[in-house]
């Protein structure tokens, strides 16, 4: 009787450690960590976003989904982070259209110069009808790719700054030396405009402004400010050369793990991601300005943007070429879409605490 009543503990016992194994192994709350690699400053909108949008998914997925963000490259350069997207070594990013465009041929259309008046007529076309067709062609050409596009958003600009002259025309481009992005379609508006594109890699630029290799360069206000480039630089242009809004992709790989519970979280917090953006981009940027004019900056602004757009035309029938021929075609028409939004807009609103 004995031994029988220590076979039973012992069976027990070994039922227990069992479960407990089980549950350990297989937390029934388990949390699921998604990494969010940007390659910009913390106080960048994909940064800010990325906040808002892993708050509102820990919420909306009652904490089993939650999101690390690595901002600065610490996954790599914005290209090495999309790759790994690819890879599924990389959950999500926040990235620029730029780069992502040589992922997704329809996204190169955002990058055509003067395709947009400002920041009310790209908000007009995104926050549309014909952004939306934009954001559907995006997705079906990424998901060829690995990559789940889940939105487009802030309604900035990549704005010229130098050392050399205020800019009051496009005369006043002639020759300077502009460092650029080492994307064709960027350097192709710059050349349009008279200056001298140099590609630089970002992390020699603030050297190379302050010893002269270039005059000046191009970014939205809050990496101009938050890289101190106004220390080097006496004058900035608001000028809508090429969009400056960011992608925020998600890995195909690991959409497809998450459960359908989780992926409708997901889906849920798009909105609060983009909507930061949006808002960030505006007052952000528009404070950003705001600092470095009581830092000395020189800011001017351009009313009539017509001068620039026909001299940049060569840079849309570069861009229409180089295309594959579905794309191509789908560009022209949209770039129409583009400017009869713009057509009803008289008056363009720049950053709001910026101008």
């Amino acid at each position: 009787m004995k031994v029988t009543k220590n076979l039973i503990n012992k069976r027990l016992w070994v039922i227990a450690l069992v479960c407990v194994l089980f549950f350990w192994a297989n937390p029934v709350n388990a949390e699921t960590i998604l990494k969010y690699g940007h390659a910009n400053v913390p106080i960048y909108f994909y940064h800010t976003a990325g906040v808002a949008f892993g708050q509102c998914l820990e919420n909306s997925s009652g904490g089993a989904l939650k999101v690390k963000i690595y901002p600065q490259g610490q996954l790599g350069g914005e290209r090495d982070i999309t790759e790994g997207l690819q890879l599924g070594s990389v959950d999500l990013q926040a990235t620029s259209i730029g780069v992502t465009g040589t992922f997704i041929p329809s996204l190169r259309i955002l990058n055509l110069p003067f395709l947009f008046k400002g920041p009310k007529h790209w908000l007009a076309v995104m926050n549309g009808p014909v952004g939306q067709q934009i954001l559907g062609k995006a997705r079906a050409q990424g998901e060829q790719v690995g990559l789940k596009v889940l939105a487009i958003g802030a309604p900035d600009f990549r704005l010229p700054m130098n050392n050399k002259l205020p800019i009051k025309s496009i005369a006043d481009f002639k020759g300077l030396k502009i460092r650029t992005m080492q994307v064709p379609i960027h350097m192709k508006a710059y050349e349009g405009i008279g200056a001298s594109p140099v590609p630089l890699p970002f992390g020699e630029l603030y050297t190379a402004l302050q010893t002269g290799v270039v005059d000046g360069n191009e970014n939205g206000p809050l990496t101009l400010y938050g890289k101190k480039f106004y220390e080097v630089q006496k004058y900035m242009v608001l000028l809508p050369v090429v969009s400056n809004g960011g992608i925020f992709l998600m890995s195909g790989a690991t959409w497809d793990k998450l459960s359908r519970d989780h992926q409708l979280a997901v889906t849920k917090c798009i909105s609060v991601w983009r909507k930061k953006m949006d808002q960030d981009a505006q007052e952000q940027g528009g404070i950003a300005i705001g600092k470095m004019k009581d830092q000395g900056l020189q800011v001017t602004t351009i009313d009539d943007i017509t001068p620039f757009a026909k001299a940049t035309a060569s840079a849309y029938e570069w861009l229409y070429n180089d295309l594959p021929k579905d794309t191509s075609d789908w560009t022209r028409s949209m770039v129409e879409k583009i400017r009869e939004v713009g057509a009803t807009i008289e008056k363009e609103e720049w950053y709001v605490s910026g101008k």
